[in-house]
């Protein structure tokens, strides 16, 4: 799963299941000069 904010890729994740509650475990944080990149290609 791939988690946006404000359009901008920030992380991603899966989603899993807690106590019958879905939720998203990060796996993946985005590095920070690439989502200054993400922001200067809009």
């Amino acid at each position: 799963m791939e988690i946006f904010i404000n359009g901008l890729l920030i992380a991603r994740g899966e989603v899993v299941v807690v106590n019958e509650r879905f939720g998203i475990r990060v796996t993946d944080v985005i590095d920070p000069m690439e989502i200054i990149r993400q922001k200067a290609m809009e």
